[in-house]
């Protein structure tokens, strides 16, 4: 399974989304924690297991914008 994320720099801190799931954004202060969150934000949403493994691939890398795309490996 693959997504994109999404995350963009606000004045305050970092929102990072999953555009292709409704509701699965979260806020951070720093873009480490943004990415982090989203990662377990997205896990809870496809109902995975915290074991669970995932390549993570930079796509777009700006001053303010940065796009993932996750891997989700589901077969071990």
């Amino acid at each position: 399974m693959k997504f994109v994320i999404e995350i963009k720099k606000e004045l305050d801190g970092y929102v990072a989304r999953v555009p292709s799931i409704k509701d699965c954004e979260i806020w951070a202060e720093e873009h480490e924690v943004a990415l982090s969150k989203i990662i377990n934000l997205l896990a809870y949403f496809l109902k995975l297991d915290s074991n669970f493994y995932y390549r993570l691939d930079i796509t777009k890398n700006t001053k303010d914008f940065v796009s993932y795309t996750i891997n989700i490996i589901t077969e071990r």
